[in-house]
This record gives C-alpha cells, structure tokens and sequence, in this order.
C-alpha cells in the first residue's frame, strides 16, 4: 500500500488531493490469465490492504491494465470477465463474491508478448467504497473455453482511493441478484430467474442507488438473442416504473482499442468486446426504515426456431446519507490533453481541452467556470454552459488553448465556480494531464478520400481552433478518388473529423465499420489521407479499419515545402492490406514505419504459422497464391514495434 500526499498522479486519474491522502492498492501485478476449458472458469484470488475502516473515501477508482502473457499470443475471443469482493476482514472473515465490475476481452490474436502491446481502462467503484477497507480479498474472473497452451493476457490492477468528504455517506449495500437469467424459453420465463426483492432502508439513510450490470449473450436461430437483439428492461419501486431502457450498447465502432482481431465494431446487449461494461444507476430519494419491492423484467419474447439466450446479471441496492454541498462540482477526468488509452481517439490535441464534469452537490448545474492551460505558462478562463443533474455527469469542451508556450508537458484545469458561485468543496476542483505533442502540416493540406462501394456512409469536416466547420464534404459516388486543397492560416490549430456513420447501402445495411473491414467484403476498399497541398507528399494515411471515425488534431506552420511528416512509431504502426478480399497477390502497405527491415507472418484462424518473410520498404506485394480461402491475420514487427491486420483470401 502506498501513501502519497498532496498532489498526486498516477497513469490513469490525476488528483489534487488538498482535504486527505491517495492511497494506490495494487492487488494483481502482471498475473496471467488463461482458460480452462474444463470448467468455463478460472479465479485469480489476491488480498489487498486498504486504508483503515473509519477512512472516509471522496472517490475510489480501479485501473485494469490487459498486456498479452509471456511467450504467447493475446486471448482471441471476446469473455466475460468479472472483478469481485470475495472475502472481507481476512481470511476468516464474512465472504461476500460481490460482483463489483465487469469487462469483455477483446479479439486479442493481433498482438503477441513481443509486440509489448498493453491496453488499460478504469472504473468508478465509489458506490462500493464501505467495502473497500483493510485485509480485502479481490477475485480476478476470467470465463472462456478456448485453448490455453499458446495464448494469454496479463492482468494488473490497482485501485485508487481519495480520502475525503463524501458528497453521500455510505449507509450500507444490498445484493438482489447475482445470475444468469435464460431468455425466450416460453417453459421457463425470464422473470422466473429474477424475482422480485424486498428490502428495509436502513435508519438514517435518505436515498439508495440501485445499480444493475446486464450483459446479454447466446445466440439464438430467431433473433440473434440475447447478445445481438435489443431488448426494453423495465424496473419498477414497489408501483412506479423507476427505468424503461433498453439493453443495449450502439457505440463499439468508437471503442479505444482498435481495430480488433473479431467482429469488434458490432453493437451488441449492453457491452463491446474490449471495453468495460457500464452499470446502469437509478438514483432516488427513500425514507428511513420505509420498505420497498425492487422488480426488474425484460420485454415478453418467444424463441420457437432453436438455440438459446441468457442475461448476465446482478443488481444492488446501495444506501446513502445525504451529505452534499448546494453546489459542488468535481473533475472527473481530463479526456484531452491526455495520454489515457481511452482517449486515444481524441488525442493528441492542440486545441480544446475537453473536460468530464461531476455533479456532487444538490443543485443542477448550468454553468461552470474553469481556469486552465499548461502548467507555468499563460492561464486562460472560461465558463461553459451545462445542464448537469446532481451526481451525473457531462463532458465540456473548453475554448481552445490559445498560448501552449511554457516549459513542460503538464496541463492543469481548475473549477473556479459553479453557477456564477464558488465551489464548496475545492478538493477535487483541480486535475493535471499529460501533454503530447500534436502533428505539424503545412498551411495548405489535400484532403485525398478513395470511396469503397458504401460513399453514403462517409463525411468529413475541417473545424478551426473555435470550432468553426471552414470544409465539408458530405456527397460521393462509390470507388471514386476524391483531392479537396485547403489553404489554412499559419500557427493555428485544426480538427479534421472523418465518419463512417452515414445511411449505409439498401442492400447492406452495417455502417461504422470504417473503409476496409475483413467481415464486410461486400463493402469494398477505400482510403483516407492528408497530404502537403504543395509537394503531394503524404502526411497522414489513416488506416482504413477504424469503425466509426477518425479525429485529427494537428497545427499548421509558415513552412511551404514541407516533407512528409514522421510519426511517431514508438506509439503507433499503421497496416493495410489491399485488396481485401485477396486472389493471387496483394499489396501489404504499412504507414508510418522507418525504412529498415521488417519481419511480415501470416497466420491462419487458428493462430498457425503459414507464411513469413522479411521487407525492407514501406510497401510490400505478398504472393498468396498458395493460401487456401479463409480468414488469416498478417503481422509486421520492425524495430520492436508491431502492427497487424485481418485480411480474406477467397
């Protein structure tokens, strides 16, 4: 257990933690994971030593960090893996197995130990903060049934605990469910798995959360049940319908962990593969002592043409003591400037600096001022509109940075007030971030756009540093090439913001699945680049496997003749493969790699071996005549750094 005081920052949150202490657990270094196919399930126990019980926590948050195991291949499909409170008070104290978050591996049969790939992502777990003290044992859950001799992932987590007031005094935790409930069997209903809960609010508490983490999965021969069909839940408080939502999640194409091995732009029941998944939270006000129904049901459904379905599922009811400030606003995180793995669509930036705000207090929020910009340079204010109900939260986009001078890579934002008053509570009102240097173009670019066989699905814009839409293209024809020239000021900053989310074709309805997918064939191959407006040297190839969209920030300069800009290949390699589908030869083109030699493998679906050889250019032809039809994956490592992709043979 490490203590650290004041000003603390850690790889995922940073605090200014002027009212206690931050306290860093880490319970699981870098353990690795694998199946067991002979029971669906593996448990990683580790015990961690949390701060004392008459501790009072601000906020606790968890960072899990995947890597692939040593020696092998990352796991390959997308499992339910679960974090759980086992045991409480030592090994002779009250075993719980709460469930306390939830995450889905990612297609991981891209990387391997040697590419020292690593992806993190972090979760608010300040609703179980009473549980999260002293001797706490903490089980890593891995499900799956695949083969575990060549393939792995590493685990790490560490949790993060602010000292502090709590805008809510924990009061206590309920369990209602904790199961897997069949769906669309007529002889065994959904509701028969989850049956009502009645409980007490405890004396002295003024208001719970109920809190339900629901994943579908299975599917069925009707409609793809439960993990591709969007179903209505509906939860009811004793009378009252307290949530109707569906199931559902509609934004993996945007997932920070990208492009994927699988089907991993598909939206799917409550979850993406390679994302955590995010619980659902229905606040209320209740009485003391006063006593309650919680009922939870799906909408009425009937499988009658074969397989199965089932809802992953568990719900709290978690009670609180209200102890907020009338206004009350929190950092929640920065999402750019940042070099948080799940921001990296975002980043980096040269512009506006883009805020996650919580609500603690108990007036709705309208306004917020900040006061922000790199740490010891010039500090600019702003103060943005909202509408932030108490213990929600919103992301703010601030004015763009407009003097990053200064020594250092540290950006600092502050709240100062809150609807035109001052905060009460300052401890969490400040944040730092980690600065990464954007792109630098020339002052005239070409935006040059090859459609696939879907150009309805594509768009793009070109903002400035105020978010001024100066280009926009919306209209193409399908495998046509497009070159737009754009003159730019000098020593600005500028978005370029390209989307695949756009009415796809009659006759093949998937978008957001970016302009090269190996799962979507009938779509075709495009591409997308920025190059010198005055040379056609190329500045940017953007690979054509990216779900959603692309976001570019760069900065312009007074050079006329610039060359091709060099990025930075320590963080990011770029593969393509074309054509794909493939017959005969392809093209295996790599973006952003230093001239040298490069090691190319091809594998088959089941992570075989069946070509390798070595290049020296940044574009290789690969024969493939002697590859039978199938879905296989090219990798290229060159200088330690690694990239790979998906590619069809038919």
């Amino acid at each position: 257990m490490k203590k650290i005081f004041f000003t603390t920052v850690f790889s995922i949150l940073c605090f200014q933690a002027f009212a206690g202490d931050t306290t860093k657990i880490s319970t699981h270094n870098k353990v690795v994971i694998k199946t067991d196919p002979s029971k669906g399930f593996t448990d990683y126990p580790a015990w961690g030593t949390f701060p004392a019980e008459n501790t009072s926590y601000r906020k606790v948050y968890l960072y899990l960090e995947f890597g692939c195991a040593p020696g092998l291949k990352c796991g390959e499909w997308d499992y339910i893996n679960s974090i759980f409170i086992g045991r409480k008070g030592g090994v002779a104290g009250d075993s719980l197995f709460y469930e306390i978050s939830r995450f889905i591996t990612p297609y991981g049969f891209y990387w391997n130990s040697a590419m020292n790939w690593k992806h993190g992502w972090y979760f608010d777990l300040t609703d179980f903060s009473s549980l999260l003290h002293d001797s706490v044992e903490i089980i890593y859950k891995h499900s799956g049934y695949e083969g575990n001799t060549d393939r792995g992932w590493t685990v790490t987590m560490d949790f993060v605990c602010v000292e502090g007031d709590p805008a809510r005094i924990p009061m206590g935790i309920t369990r209602f469910h904790q199961l897997s409930a069949g769906y669309g069997n007529v002889n065994s209903p959904f509701k028969n798995s989850v049956p009502d809960r009645q409980f007490t609010m405890p004396a002295g508490a003024d208001r719970a959360n109920f809190k339900i983490i629901q994943t579908g999965h299975g599917m069925d021969q009707q409609e793809n049940c439960a993990e591709f069909c969007s179903k209505r839940r509906t939860v009811k408080l004793d009378t009252n319908i307290i949530s109707d939502t569906n199931v559902w999640r509609d934004d993996c194409g945007l997932n920070s962990l990208y492009p994927q091995a699988g089907t991993w732009i598909y939206d799917r029941a409550g979850w993406c593969p390679g994302a955590p998944v995010i619980p659902s939270d229905i606040y209320l006000n209740l009485v003391a002592n006063s006593q309650h129904n919680f009922s939870l049901d799906m909408e009425p459904y009937n499988n009658t043409t074969g397989g199965s379905a089932n809802y992953a599922l568990t719900s709290y009811a978690h009670y609180f003591k209200n102890n907020s400030k009338q206004y009350d606003a929190a950092i929640d995180d920065i999402l750019s400037p940042s070099t948080h793995f799940d921001y990296l669509r975002l980043n980096p930036t040269c512009g506006a600096p883009i805020i996650r705000v919580k609500n603690m207090g108990s007036e709705t929020l309208t306004s917020v001022e900040f006061e922000y910009g790199k740490l010891g340079g010039v500090m600019q204010k702003t103060s943005v509109p909202c509408n932030i109900k108490p213990f929600e939260t919103q992301v703010l986009n601030l004015e763009a940075v407009s003097n990053w001078s200064g020594a250092g890579n540290i950006f600092v934002a502050t709240i100062t007030k809150v609807n035109g008053n001052t905060d009460a509570y300052l401890a969490d009102n400040t944040m730092f971030s980690t600065i990464t240097n954007s792109l630098t173009f020339p002052n005239k670019i070409c935006i040059v756009f090859k459609s696939n066989n879907a150009p309805t699905e594509n768009y793009y814009t070109l903002k400035d540093p105020k978010g001024n839409v100066i280009y926009s293209k919306n209209t193409f024809a399908a495998n046509v090439v497009y070159r737009d020239t754009v003159d730019l000021g000098n020593n600005l900053c500028y978005t370029f913001d390209f989307r695949d989310d756009g009415e796809p074709p009659s006759n093949n309805p998937l978008n957001k699945d970016g302009l090269n997918w190996w799962a979507n064939t009938a779509d075709g191959t495009g591409y997308i680049q920025i190059r010198n407006g005055n040379n056609n040297a190329i500045l940017m190839n953007f690979n054509a496997d990216f779900g959603t969209k692309h976001m570019l920030n760069f900065h312009t300069t007074y050079a006329m003749d610039m060359q091709p800009i060099k990025n930075d290949v320590s963080t990011f390699i770029g593969i393509d493969v074309i054509p794909n589908p493939a017959v005969g030869k392809t093209r295996l083109y790599l973006d952003f790699v230093e001239a040298g030699e490069c090691q190319v493998q091809v594998f088959d679906q089941t992570g075989k071996l069946v070509f390798s050889t070595k290049g020296n250019s940044l574009s290789e032809t690969i024969s493939i005549e002697h590859l039978s039809a199938g879905i296989y994956t090219v990798s290229v490592i060159q200088n330690g750094r690694s990239a790979a992709k998906k590619f069809v043979v038919e």
